[in-house]
This record gives C-alpha cells, structure tokens and sequence, in this order.
C-alpha cells in the first residue's frame, strides 16, 4: 500500500493569511487515513512566534500516531528565513527524523552555492534522509535536467522530486519523465488543478490546485510512468486551494486522502 501524506502547506503561512493549528492538522491526517505528514518551516516559524515549542509539535504527533516523512524546506539563499537552513532547520531535522527533505534554487546555483548547499546535505542527512530538489515552472530552475544537473553537481543522497504541478505546467513532456532515471527519483508530490485562470503561475499554484480527478492533469498517464521506474516510495498530496482551504483541515483532508487513494492504492 503506498504511503500518503498530508501536506501541511495548505494552511501554511507561506499560501494563507490565517492561524495555522499544526496539532489539529495532524489529527485531521490521521483520521482521514492519511500515513504520515510533511511539514513546512513556515507554519513552524509561526507556531515558535506564537510562544509554542517544537517539543509540543513532536507531542501532538505522537498523539495521532503518525510520523512526521518529509520536512519542507531546506534552502541555503539569504533571501528565506533562517529557520529554512541549518543550524535551524537542522534542529528541525533532529527533532523530527522525516525521510524526505524538501530543498529548491531560487536560482541556477553557482559553484560556491553548490558547496553551501552540499555542506547542508551533510548536515541534515546523517539519520539517513534524502534531499529532494523540485524545480518549478515560474522559476529558473523548471525542467527536470537543469535539477538533474543540480543533483549531480551536489552528489550524495540527493534526488529530484517531481511535483505533477511543476512537471505539467512546466516545458517537460512525456520524454523526459520517462528518461528520468529511477535511482534520480527521491520523491513525488500529487495534486491536480483547474484550468489556468491567469499567466500568474505563482498564484496559479499557490491558490487554485485541486482534488486528484477533479482537474485537467492526466494523472492516471503519469502514475503509470512513475510506477514503472519502481517508485516505492512516499507521495505527498500537495494540494494547495483556497476553495478547499476554506472547508478546515478535517473536511480538506478526507476529501484529499479518498482522492488520492484511488491513484495510489
């Protein structure tokens, strides 16, 4: 049975001007059916803002009974927050031993930015996570062989996370999914959407994602890729919406996880 996650990006601060409730969230994951959650710094940063503790965060997981798989992320530019790269984030990383670590480039990154970055991979993967590099289609870093390139620059555990929102918005095509090569597939993050609305692909992705079968994606074509690669991996159901949003984080997490499940059985 393959390993859903709940995202918790979808009340983070980072897409939403609301309180984030991590605690009720997990619960809401767990009682969906979901078999672990990735949790994003930005919600994190809020709840330590707010007077809490990264141990009651580790509690209230252990109350829902599922852990903690991916951590998102980790990015070494000066321009995120501190709490998205070490020695912070790899107190994170400590405290929450997920398997996945999320990480992406704002831009290409230079040579001295590949050995900032490799010293962090160092530093977060010692339990034995692996970095996962997205690109992303509004960004220099949009094709799957410009994060190839990246990864191999970087070398260790570091693998290339393919987003179905990035791949099909994005100038890749059937090809080169299909040339990616199994051992470079660290992670996969499962989501559709609606017909574009705007050019605004930041808003597009932040805002207007949908439930698995209720957009335009050819999602039942792309699982078909990835599943011959031998992906056993997790896969997180990465839906950002603020339609769905707006129903809380029990509606919103039912609705995703019996979703996804009929992709991902």
């Amino acid at each position: 049975m393959t390993r859903l996650l709940y995202e918790t990006i979808q009340f983070s601060p980072f897409v939403w001007d609301g309180e984030p409730d991590l605690a009720a969230q997990f619960a809401a994951a767990a009682d969906a059916g979901f078999d672990g959650v990735g949790i994003d710094v930005w919600t994190i940063d809020r709840h330590l803002a707010n007077g809490g503790s990264v141990r009651q965060l580790t509690d209230a997981l252990d109350r829902s009974g599922i852990p903690c798989i991916e951590l998102q992320a980790l990015v070494v530019s000066e321009d995120m927050p501190p709490i998205s790269r070490p020695p912070r984030f790899t107190e994170l990383v400590e405290a929450f031993r997920p398997e996945i670590i999320m990480s992406g480039f704002t831009t290409i990154p230079t040579d001295a930015e590949v050995d900032t970055f490799r010293r962090a991979v160092d530093e977060v993967t010692h339990h034995g996570a692996i970095v996962a590099i997205e690109f992303l289609p509004m960004m220099p870093v949009d094709t799957i062989a410009k994060t190839l390139d990246i990864v191999h620059r970087v070398g260790g555990p570091v693998g290339v996370c393919v987003d179905t929102w990035h791949f099909f918005r994005g100038p890749d095509s059937w090809a080169e999914l299909e040339a990616l090569p199994a051992e470079d597939l660290a992670y996969i993050q499962f989501n559709d959407a609606l017909p574009l609305e705007s050019d605004d692909l930041m808003s597009e992705t932040l805002q207007r994602r949908t439930l698995p079968g209720d957009g335009e994606f050819e999602l039942g074509r792309f699982c078909d890729i990835v599943r011959a690669k031998g992906y056993d991996g997790p896969v997180a159901i990465e839906i950002m919406s603020s339609s769905l949003r707006a129903e809380g984080p029990a509606v919103f997490a039912r609705k995703a996880e019996a979703a996804a499940r009929r992709y991902w059985p």
